[in-house]
């Protein structure tokens, strides 16, 4: 290499090593492939077993895919065919799991226009891709529910102008599907002054940005005709807070309304349903808090040499956190901690958590063993889930604290590793020899790994639900783990108490309104000198 070009090499290097990538390069035609260690590490083969996974497709990349597979690369080695590449494929791992990557590639062709040469990257984009998947999935499930229920749910722009909404409200303004209403406004089907009034209302939402709820109106269309129905309207805000328009569901209660004293008997029962329902959710919630831990902080598991004190604060972010955690005695001189963070919020989320715990107990055999301990759980969610047709997870961390043996052996579940605090300096611990491992109730028969640190090398450790990190200021720009790393270097002077309740108060205030919008949990232990 040249200087120049040994920089330039370097700077490749780096900025692969920062987004993650991998290289591939391949001769075309050659049975050989050239595979950076990045891309080995996603296949999961090293250098001398790797497959040519271009030349052995059907061998390793699912079959939905394959199709498309094929005819990219039809088409980039053809002569004077398109000069890049661009695919997201599922790949099957040794380990029999399946991995979305995501191929990328360049051709250098001859001058004849052949295809001579092909490099390109290749990232592992598992994580994202079953993100996308869970999320499609809610969005059809949602969609699907506000198109089987009896009511009109619609969305307008400023303007008033549809631009969503549901086959009940195309039915009942007499269009035949949603795409005959999206664009227009109420004055295409009502007369003049219910439209009016109507456009008065959005726009009177809009500016104070105060909902109007149940309201009671007389609707007349064009025909003539009448019908009675209550209203919800309400500003229509994006995740930033952005007024986009407003939302409306709307219920036509002609019949009921001609029925005056059924209405009310009706408003009266739902209203005590609310209310009951309201109790159930605050009773569970009680419940729910009941379970976890109780009296932990200043608790000392101790023997002649070593102590070890545990403190933790915990914070829900709804009436039904998906958060949770749980310490689990094994010995006079040994104790498991669990944490753990279910996906979304919620009554699954609360269901979610109370199977982790039935499996929990039924895991008691094996806590001493974090790998394995976290291997049976995960295998009960994955049954579970399976059955139930649902797709859901849970991120996790287990340790075992052992006085006798001075050690403390953890293993995460697609979960942050803990922070240790060492003589000031604080760093994280690499989850699972360095390697992620996947959440809860994703992938069964999945494999976990353990660490083990000598507790002589730990002054403090902090164990936490990404709700801590991840709060985002009105920026969206979130707090961020290096942050907590500082925190917890400025506070090693500070007793344990002291510092958990600093690193919640700085998530806070990073937080915007002071809110958390996620759950958090912290748990943290310090070790010290015996008796």
């Amino acid at each position: 290499f040249t200087p120049m070009a040994s920089e330039l090499h370097d700077r490749l290097e780096l900025a692969l090593l920062a987004s993650n990538e991998g290289v591939w390069d391949w001769y075309v035609g050659e049975r050989e492939i050239y595979y950076s260690d990045r891309v080995l590490d996603f296949l999961g083969y090293p250098a001398d077993k790797a497959p040519n996974i271009i030349l052995q497709a059907r061998k390793y990349f699912h079959s939905n895919e394959l199709p498309e597979l094929r005819a990219a690369f039809r088409k980039i080695v053809k002569k004077d065919g398109d000069d890049t590449l661009a695919l997201d494929c599922r790949y099957l791992h040794p380990n029999g799991s399946w991995r979305w990557l995501r191929i990328r590639g360049v051709v250098v062709r001859d001058d004849e226009g052949m295809a001579h040469r092909i490099v390109g990257s290749i990232i592992d984009i598992s994580q994202r891709k079953n993100a996308e998947m869970a999320l499609q999935e809610e969005r059809h499930r949602l969609r699907e529910l506000i198109e089987n229920i009896p009511i009109n749910v619609y969305y307008k722009d400023k303007e008033s102008r549809f631009v969503l909404a549901n086959s009940s409200t195309a039915e009942k303004l007499g269009a035949g599907a949603e795409k005959d209403i999206l664009g227009k406004t109420d004055r295409d089907f009502f007369d003049k002054r219910h439209a009016d009034m109507g456009r008065k209302d959005e726009l009177e939402i809009m500016e104070t940005r105060v909902p109007m709820l149940k309201a009671l109106q007389k609707e007349t269309y064009d025909e003539g005709q009448t019908t009675w129905a209550e209203t919800s309207k309400l500003p229509w805000l994006d995740r930033k807070g952005e007024l986009c328009g407003t939302f409306g569901i709307t219920t036509d209660i002609t019949a009921l309304f001609t029925a005056q004293q059924e209405l009310g008997a009706l408003a009266d029962e739902l209203q005590k349903r609310n209310v009951a329902i309201e109790e159930e959710l605050q009773l569970a919630r009680e419940i729910q808090q009941a379970l976890l831990p109780q009296e932990l902080d200043g608790l000392v598991l101790q023997d002649n040499q070593l102590e070890v004190t545990v403190g933790c604060r915990y914070c829900p972010a709804s009436e039904m956190a998906g958060d949770f955690f749980e310490v689990i005695p094994i010995s006079q001189h040994c104790m498991g901690i669990l944490i753990c963070d279910v996906m979304g919020h919620g009554v699954r989320a609360s269901l979610v958590v109370s199977m982790l715990r039935g499996l929990m107990e039924k895991e008691r055999e094996s806590a001493t063993s974090p790998e394995w301990f976290l291997y049976g759980v995960n295998e009960g969610l994955v049954s579970i889930f399976e059955r139930a047709g649902v797709t859901l997870f849970a991120t996790a961390i287990y340790c075992v604290i052992d006085l006798q043996e001075r050690t403390l052996t953890y293993s995460c579940a697609g979960h942050p590793a803990p922070i240790v605090v060492r003589l000031g300096e604080a760093k994280v611990l690499k989850p699972n020899h360095g390697k992620a491992s996947p959440a809860l109730g994703l992938i069964p028969q999945a494999v976990y790994s353990s660490n083990t640190v000598s507790l002589d090398e730990v002054d403090r450790l902090l164990m936490y639900t990404d709700g801590l990190h991840e709060v985002e200021d009105s920026s969206g720009e979130e707090l961020g783990i290096e942050h907590v790393i500082t925190s917890m270097e400025q506070s090693s002077e500070k007793g344990l108490e002291e510092c958990l309740d600093s690193l919640l108060d700085e998530s806070r205030r990073h937080a915007v309104d002071g809110e958390f919008a996620d759950d958090v949990c912290l748990f943290g232990l310090e070790v010290g000198s015996g008796l």
